[in-house]
């Protein structure tokens, strides 16, 4: 009965630890440090969702896990921060559905002293699917959606 409750109590203890794991990558950070470009922008206003260029789309964004951005265009070369956040407040998703949850949101701070260039984003919502970041924001008007991928 004692070794019964022994493994009993280190299989509970095993799963407990798994449970608290919050991120592929083992540093309590999201997946996201690496090199990505902006894919695909688009918006909605209740119409349905239309592609829109945002000027970032040919440049090369750059997070690192301290929490440092960068941004690479080949004429831009822009420093700066991001930072993700678990907050629980209501936002669009993805798909254009409104939730009201806990979640994370999403900011990039970015700006080349020489050219006097930044790029600054805000999403209400961010979501890792693999080599894929989907970020949304909504401005009173339209949802955005940005996806970002690995590059």
């Amino acid at each position: 009965m004692k070794t019964s409750l022994r493994y009993l109590f280190f299989i509970a203890v095993l799963l407990f630890a798994q449970s608290c794991t919050k991120s592929l990558n083992g540093t309590g950070q999201p997946p996201i440090a690496g090199s990505w470009v902006l894919s695909e922008s688009s918006k909605n206003s209740g119409n349905g969702w239309y592609y829109f260029d945002t000027g970032l789309e040919q440049g090369v964004f750059r997070f690192y896990n301290s929490g440092a951005a960068e941004y690479d265009d080949g004429y831009n070369f822009m420093r700066g921060n991001w930072r993700i956040r678990t907050i629980s407040s209501g936002y669009y998703d993805q798909y254009g559905n409104w939730n009201n949850d806990l979640h994370d949101s999403f900011e990039i701070h970015v700006y080349d002293r020489v050219t006097q260039g930044s790029a600054d984003l805000n999403f209400d919502d961010v979501v890792f699917t693999g080599n894929r970041i989907i970020a949304t924001n909504y401005n009173g008007y339209t949802v955005a959606r940005y996806t970002f991928r690995r590059y």
